[in-house]
């Protein structure tokens, strides 16, 4: 979050650096200085300005070499940021969308509500911060398991007509193709050989092109929102 990110928000909401001051509960002559990027925003001031200015949780910054998220956890996490799935859910701090996505990408297990929400997470915050993300996943081994998300929201979005988002993830997912790597992979470990030679069998094209075991498909998702 930068200085100019903070000061175009301030006054899109119609805030004086005053007015900002006292809901932040900090100096006036501070929030100059957080603007004028003479201070860099702390991170626990960056989750309050999310909420106060209507940022985007993508604004926020994200947590470095930090483990997997549990189900309930990514649950929250996803309802935190809007997901309608887990609206009941909302009541904590988001996390910067590009973390939530990478850290749920690191379990073993990635639970089915959870898979299901990833596309539209994509779809909702397109701009996030790529190279941090590509780099991460990549270090991670997770490159086939996020291009094949990629290649899902891209799908929900054209379904959607929305075209932005579309053209953006569609950018990303031709900049990880060349990183694709040829082990099969699935976002489930624990599935039996039975349930893999099935899937393999009646997995959409993209899971094949992604060495993914897996049937979500981008038609279903739309049809179930």
């Amino acid at each position: 979050m930068s200085g100019t990110d903070l000061r175009a928000a301030r006054r899109e909401q119609g805030m004086t650096q005053a007015e900002l001051a006292a809901r932040l509960d900090v100096t006036q002559a501070y929030v100059c200085l957080l603007e004028r990027e003479r201070r860099a925003v702390p991170k626990r001031l960056a989750r309050k300005l999310v909420g106060v200015l209507k940022l985007s949780p993508s604004t926020l910054p994200v947590q470095v070499a930090r483990g997997a998220l549990k189900a309930d956890e990514a649950s929250a996490a996803l309802g935190a940021v809007g997901y309608p799935g887990f609206a009941y859910l909302r009541n904590r701090h988001p996390l910067n969308p590009a973390d939530l996505l990478l850290r749920t990408l690191r379990a073993t297990d990635v639970d089915t509500r959870v898979l299901e929400a990833l596309p539209w997470l994509l779809v909702r915050y397109p701009d996030l911060d790529w190279p941090w993300l590509l780099r991460e996943a990549k270090g991670d081994d997770l490159q086939n398991r996020l291009g094949f998300l990629l290649a899902v929201a891209r799908q929900l979005a054209e379904l959607r007509c929305e075209a932005s988002a579309s053209q953006k993830l569609a950018a990303q997912e031709n900049a990880l193709d060349g990183s694709r790597l040829q082990r099969e992979d699935a976002f489930r470990a624990s599935m039996t050989e039975a349930e893999r030679r099935w899937v393999r069998e009646h997995r959409p094209s993209l899971a094949a092109h992604w060495n993914m075991l897996s049937t979500m498909d981008a038609r279903e998702l739309a049809d179930a929102n």
